[in-house]
């Protein structure tokens, strides 16, 4: 009884102990956060960018993350990993024809396709779409997804991974994705990182640095990469809205396309950087979310 009693106790104190760690973290975050919203909205913004010789000391303290993954084994398993999220959604279970929008190596589809669905798959390039797709029969297309080749209503259900941040012209592929949908379709994005947070300018392979691309000039970035033969950093990849700029987009197709699921991932673990150079980002913007929003994942179902 007496050992019974103990563990009971040691279990109790323990379990009060990491509530009381958890309490004081979420105190830390939401004070950190309130210092950073106050920094944010009484800075000067100037200077807008650090000098290039601060790149080397900063950049040195972190470090380049894992390969994403690109091996048969692992697109497979991301592949059926994404189907079983899919098959999870409003509308997808039960819709026949799919279409996928920037599939690269059209593992998604390919599963999709294993599990009954008539599966249509596009990009903006081939090269990369695996064989295994091609042999399950999902129907590649090579194409913009801001200029669809398909007829008005061709698809119950539409979907994208990653590509909605790389598009020049976001507001006319959700127009394109609206188009080629059925009334009662569903249409789920989940992309990231967006341009304004921390790893935003998809430039970790060549420079770890979170934020890079808002406290150096982008001359200044690929010099630095340039000197160390690292992959030079492509303005152009990355289409830079933000995520007020999204929110202005749902709002603006509320009559066509209601919200089933709506979420926003966010990303304070770089914030640091922000409360020491608060210039540079006044500079570029006064909202914290505009840096610290990371990825969004929404669900609409076409209402007309």
């Amino acid at each position: 009884m007496r050992r019974l009693a103990q563990s009971v106790a040691k279990r109790f104190l323990n379990e009060n102990a990491l509530d009381t760690v958890r309490q004081l973290r979420q105190i830390r975050r939401v004070f950190g956060k309130q210092r950073t919203r106050r920094l944010i909205s009484s800075s000067g913004d100037t200077p807008a960018f650090l000098p290039p010789e601060k790149l080397e000391p900063l950049q040195s303290h972190y470090r380049i993350p894992p390969e994403y993954g690109y091996d048969p084994g692992t697109v497979s398993l991301r592949g059926e990993r994404r189907c079983a999220q899919l098959m999870s959604l409003h509308g997808f279970r039960s819709a026949r024809s799919v279409l996928e929008i920037g599939c690269l190596d059209g593992m998604v589809s390919c599963m999709l396709t294993r599990s009954g669905k008539e599966a249509t798959a596009i990009d903006i390039r081939g090269n990369d779409f695996d064989q295994r797709a091609v042999a399950a029969g999902v129907n590649f297309k090579e194409m913009d997804a801001c200029d669809l080749k398909f007829d008005d209503k061709s698809f119950d259900a539409l979907f994208s991974y990653d590509t909605f941040e790389h598009v020049a012209d976001p507001e006319l592929m959700l127009s394109e994705c609206v188009r080629v949908v059925k009334k009662g379709g569903v249409i789920y994005l989940n992309f990231g990182p967006l341009y304004m947070s921390p790893y935003g300018e998809h430039a970790y392979r060549s420079i770890p640095l979170p934020y890079c691309h808002h406290l150096f000039t982008h001359s200044d970035l690929n010099a630095f990469a340039a000197a160390r033969q690292r992959e030079i950093i492509d303005q152009a990849h990355v289409n830079r809205w933000s995520v007020r700029q999204y929110r202005e987009l749902w709002k603006s197709r509320a009559s066509v396309l209601e919200p089933i699921m709506y979420r926003e991932l966010t990303d304070f673990s770089h914030v640091d950087l922000i409360r020491r150079f608060p210039s540079c980002f006044c500079s570029k913007s006064r909202s914290l979310d505009e840096f610290t929003v990371a990825g969004i994942r929404v669900l609409f179902r076409r209402v007309r």
